[in-house]
């Protein structure tokens, strides 16, 4: 669904001017009817669960060599001094700004789909497990609240593949959260769960007031390990 420009700036609290920043950035999208641009519905609703943070977001290769450096990987493609730079900016900021930092990361599309095609959906290969759906992975002490939605990373091609053989659908009650990097590197999609940086800024968009207070002290652990 879409919206129009002025539609999505109410909603945002911001101009139509501020709109079409975000468009310019890539952090809203768009298409175009005519000389009309309508406002993707789901980025809008994605930048309104987007952590409120000082600052600019990261290019996506940055984004993603942060999270990666965090979580004690080392992104294969930072120079020595542009590590050194990251580090220190990931030591400088909270997690609500590491997060709204990292938003350009991936795309982000909710999605409807069957329940008994859940499991399959999560074991498909190229489809890296995220947020909630990774916890038992990255502390076994986390409890979901409620009935929380499957979330995962993948390539478009995947989804387009998954969409076919699954009938994922925009339309009912959303039950998976996919998310599609905007950086392509072998290293971000070569695995099977993301690593635990990642997984808490997944967790700083969500809705629920005490899922973000978890990714916070997950992110809060993850980068202070690094300089231990």
């Amino acid at each position: 669904m879409s919206v129009t420009t002025s539609e999505a700036a109410r909603r945002l609290g911001v101009s139509a001017n501020e709109v079409r920043r975000l468009l310019a950035a890539g952090d809203l999208k768009a298409v175009s009817v005519g000389r009309i641009f309508l406002v993707d519905e789901a980025s809008v609703r994605t930048r309104l669960r987007a952590p409120k943070g000082r600052g600019r977001a990261l290019a996506p290769q940055i984004a993603w060599a942060a999270l990666l450096e965090a979580s004690g990987e080392r992104a294969s493609w930072l120079d020595r001094s542009t590590r050194s730079r990251l580090r220190r900016w990931l030591r400088g900021h909270d997690p609500d700004a590491i997060a709204a930092g990292c938003r350009r990361r991936a795309v982000r599309v909710d999605l409807r789909v069957l329940p008994t095609y859940r499991d399959a959906v999560m074991s498909t290969q190229g489809v890296v497990v995220g947020g909630m759906s990774a916890r038992d992975q990255i502390d076994s002490g986390i409890v979901a609240v409620g009935d929380v939605a499957d979330e995962m990373y993948c390539s478009k091609e995947t989804l387009d593949k998954l969409s076919r053989d699954y009938g994922l659908s925009q339309l009912g009650a959303a039950n998976l959260i996919v998310r599609m990097p905007t950086f392509d590197d072998d290293q971000v999609l070569t695995r099977r769960v993301m690593p635990a940086a990642v997984v808490a800024v997944d967790l700083l968009e969500s809705d629920d007031v005490r899922t973000r207070r978890l990714g916070a002290q997950i992110l809060t652990r993850t980068v202070a390990d690094q300089d231990r």
